[in-house]
């Protein structure tokens, strides 16, 4: 065993305050934790593990935090350096083994996920991605949820301390502490980010960070056990009372380099190596347990051959398997589970049509009726304001508690709507632009996208993403933009784009059934269009996604469109009606975008031959570029005429009415481009 031998330390002057079964637990722990990490070498030595970030330096803390927490009650978001943390909760050796290799029945994740991103239902450790500082908002979600049933389980997150440098943590620290929710933030400071030191990171001191927000904050040494764990314990039982979130930044060692593809050595000097080989941990309590006279020198080594011996037994056996059947790479996208299938005409409960506003408020109305988890948050969403465009007016009201304001920060509100819905929760959250989706981003692409696949199906967070979208309103370049394309790319959402009333209402209510994220666009210049309004469908009505409407018949060309260019296409043939000309085209409303119906295009266009697309977005790479693509692939033999595209000009949407007129596209535009394609 290639552990040095370091004196103990006798500064610890309370070791009589821990039991010393606490101490063995401790020691038994981290030999194990040791020959993990020993075999996870190994493995990269031989080209089977490709990415290993040891936790030398880091385990005695890990541990620690194990052993004042209570596994299978408490909840843990880890990050990519807490091998050390699963062997304290008692992750099964197998089933660690089977994350590093990413082998045939890996628990954590069927080898989709990265080695290191442990996962446990069992244990409640939500599976993490590779991503710096994004679990810090998750965990704060979770924590809501844990506050609001009124349990006393606590919430654990962690990372290191180049991950304080992130936005997503400093919100994390805001909202936790606003909220005085049961979160443990645990910065595990080791000094580099990489080959980044502390110093170019911060000027100041983290734990002084958090203390800033009012947050009860304490320093610890991660690499002494006795003075972390009587300071942790007692604080740890506070936060379970409910005395608000506890932020503990504990200085470690990194003792190996940052990963296995870096090497420290470029930029440590061998004095600073060999400090953080003095301190390492390890050495230090088995020191501490021959000491106390806990264990003998014989026991020592009958403790380590112990430890080895099941280690490499539970890696041999891992080893042997094959890796995952290529069949499930792309299982668990979505859950498979369908809220309705077939549509049905609505019911109108009043001859008095309904504005989009009116139908969607009405639709959230209900199924918060019907479902006491659905909560909802957002910038100004709170009454008496409801909203910037008065979508959720009178909500609050209605559902004290359950729709309420958020900070003003995108990545927030949706880290923590993760959080929320692992927890069972059904968030139904407002960005109140999506000009301003972006700072929430990297928590939509990175992290509740692919919860689902990335867990093998073991967790999911199902929620809707209502986002007011669009441009024609004089909003300028930055309350105009249709991102929606940029959404469609990342698997794991669900996006729908109603046109009118009766359908806002009908998919509004079917995305807060579904079992999947749901991104809910609202084109900011229909909400309250009088060509919008429909009579309203009743409490039953749900509109199945990826069915397409035909919002009239044809026989000659068929259009495609969603949202506003709906109206938009049926303007222009009131245009080129006005003008003398019957032209008989097919108006498709697709309604959601994914799922998209292709079937329903495909069937159009073969029966007319011709077809055209008109969408708000700009034209390069749009979704009409998908559309035409899927068309010229499963239907070229039908084409009587080159597939065409009416979109915006590939520019930002300026504020001058006239500027804005030449940018998005226009009636005229797609009157002209049906014409010719009727002449073609």
């Amino acid at each position: 065993m290639a552990v040095r031998k370091v004196s103990a330390d006798r500064s610890e002057s309370r070791a009589l305050d821990v039991k010393p079964e606490i101490f063995l637990q401790l020691y038994e722990k981290m030999l194990r934790a040791y020959y993990v990490e020993e075999a996870c070498r190994v493995f990269v030595r031989a080209g089977k593990c490709s990415f290993y970030a040891s936790a030398r330096g880091h385990e005695k803390l890990q541990i620690a935090v194990s052993m004042i927490l209570q596994p299978g009650k408490d909840w843990f978001f880890p990050y990519y350096r807490e091998k050390a943390l699963m062997v304290g909760l008692g992750m099964p050796l197998h089933h660690l083994f089977q994350g590093m290799l990413s082998r045939e029945g890996d628990p954590n994740s069927l080898g989709r996920n990265m080695s290191e991103h442990f996962s446990s239902r069992d244990l409640r450790v939500v599976s993490p991605t590779a991503c710096t500082g994004t679990q810090f908002l998750i965990a704060v979600g979770m924590a809501k949820a844990i506050q609001t049933e009124g349990r006393d389980e606590i919430v654990y997150v962690s990372g290191g301390e180049g991950s304080t440098s992130e936005g997503e943590f400093f919100e994390a620290i805001n909202k936790a502490q606003v909220d005085r929710l049961p979160v443990l933030f645990v910065v595990q400071n080791n000094g580099y980010a990489i080959s980044v030191p502390q110093t170019q990171q911060t000027s100041s001191e983290l734990f002084e960070v958090a203390r800033g927000f009012g947050m009860k904050s304490v320093r610890v040494d991660g690499t002494r056990f006795t003075d972390m764990y009587n300071t942790l314990k007692p604080l740890v039982a506070e936060v379970r009372r409910g005395a608000g979130p506890l932020f503990v930044e504990a200085m470690v060692v990194r003792i190996d380099s940052h990963s296995s593809s870096d090497d420290q050595t470029k930029y440590r000097d061998t004095k600073n190596l060999e400090e953080a080989r003095r301190r390492d941990p390890l050495a230090h309590t088995e020191g501490r347990v021959l000491q106390m006279g806990l264990l003998t020198p014989a026991d020592v080594e009958a403790w380590r051959a112990k430890a080895k011996a099941e280690v490499e037994a539970a890696a041999a056996e891992v080893d042997a398997l094959p890796y995952p059947d290529v069949s499930t790479a792309t299982r668990d996208i979505f859950s498979g589970t369908t809220v309705v299938t077939a549509e049905r005409e609505p019911r109108p409960i009043s001859d008095k049509p309904v504005t989009m506003v009116e139908a969607i408020n009405h639709g959230l109305r209900e199924e918060m009726e019907r479902n006491p988890k659905i909560v909802m948050w957002g910038e100004d969403i709170q009454d008496p304001k409801g909203g910037v465009f008065g979508v959720t007016r009178g909500l609050t009201e209605a559902f004290p508690g359950r729709v309420v304001n958020s900070p003003l920060a995108e990545a927030t509100i949706m880290g923590m709507a993760q959080g929320m819905a692992i927890a069972g929760f059904k968030p139904v959250v407002e960005i109140q632009f999506a000009d301003y989706s972006f700072p929430a981003y990297m928590q939509m692409r990175n992290e509740i996208s692919n919860l689902r696949w990335r867990s093998a199906g073991a967790w999911s967070c199902p929620m809707v993403v209502r986002v007011a979208t669009g441009g024609y309103i004089r909003g300028g370049p930055f309350h105009s933009q249709s991102p929606e394309t940029l959404y469609a790319h990342t698997p794991g959402w669900y996006l729908a784009y109603p046109s009118n009333a009766a359908d806002a209402k009908g998919l509004i209510k079917t995305a807060c059934r579904m079992d999947d994220p749901v991104l809910f666009f609202e084109h900011k210049g229909l909400y309250r269009q009088v060509y919008t309004k429909s009579p309203e469908p009743d409490a039953d009505y749900l509109l199945p996604f990826g069915k397409a409407r035909t919002v009239r018949p044809g026989r000659d060309l068929t259009v495609v469109a969603w949202g506003r260019a709906v109206h938009m296409a049926q303007q222009a043939l009131g245009q080129l009606a006005a003008g003398g000309a019957e032209p008989s085209v097919e108006i498709l409303d697709l309604r959601t975008i994914v799922p998209l119906d292709v079937d329903a295009i495909l069937e159009s266009v073969r029966r007319t031959g011709k077809a055209l697309v008109v969408h708000e977005a700009p034209l390069f790479l749009g979704t009409g570029a998908e559309i035409v693509a899927r068309v010229a692939d499963g239907a070229f033999e039908s084409l009587d005429a080159p597939v065409r595209r009416v979109a915006a000009r590939d520019s930002f949407v300026p504020f001058a009415p006239n500027l804005e007129t030449a940018v998005l596209p226009s009636v005229e535009q797609i009157a002209t481009a049906i014409r010719e394609l009727l002449e073609y």
